[in-house]
């Protein structure tokens, strides 16, 4: 019974989620919009940057800082090697979707990550960085964090808000549309010193 509900709390919130949507009026326009996604995901490989390997390391490092850390680590010692294994087994969870690389050498990306909910268990984040030759993040930023939405919608709307996140640096007038974007609100707002989600006192 449990399962049945939460499949249609997950049906009714696609469907508002199609029916409220600013970008999408019609099934045409969101078929178009998917067809847009499959070809965004080849223009924003982010294997065209870093390849391979170099790309699980990246990954690793980026999630070093956006996941939950392990139980005994602490901001401070996140980093710390003994805490590197638990990333490395963490970075599976992610979906690298989108990235762009700057003339002036700023990565954008756009990841769909795990969440925990009842609307379901699947978000998405963008930000910006740089890095060393070694792969380690010299800046890192996270700009915004999505709802909770499905697969397909995390890649719609997230194509949307990327490119405007590339173009503007922000994505400052989708902030007021809560069924979009969850964080930054009025009360979380990202620390890119700590490189962590922070309440507002």
């Amino acid at each position: 019974m449990i399962a049945v509900k939460r499949l249609l709390s997950i049906w009714v919130f696609a469907v508002l989620a199609v029916a409220c949507n600013p970008f999408y009026t019609d099934e045409d326009a969101w078929q178009e919009e998917l067809a847009r996604v499959e070809e965004a995901r080849k223009t924003y490989d982010v294997e065209q940057y870093f390849p391979g390997n170099q790309k699980d390391t990246l990954l690793t490092n980026m999630v070093t800082f956006i996941y939950r850390r392990p139980s005994r680590a602490t901001q401070a010692t996140r980093t710390n090697p003994e805490f590197r294994a638990y990333y490395v087994r963490s970075a599976p969870l992610f979906e690298y979707v989108y990235h762009h690389r700057t003339e002036d050498g700023v990565h954008y990306y756009y990841l769909i990550r795990p969440a925990r909910s009842l609307e379901g268990d699947k978000r998405g984040l963008g930000g910006r960085f740089t890095t060393n030759e070694d792969l380690e993040l010299v800046t890192f930023e996270e700009i915004f964090n999505t709802t909770i939405m499905d697969e397909d919608h995390l890649r719609t709307y997230g194509l949307q808000l990327f490119e405007e996140m590339v173009t503007e640096g922000n994505v400052n007038r989708y902030l007021p549309d809560q069924n979009i974007i969850e964080w930054p609100d009025h009360r979380l707002k990202y620390n890119k010193e700590r490189r962590e989600w922070r309440y507002v006192d």
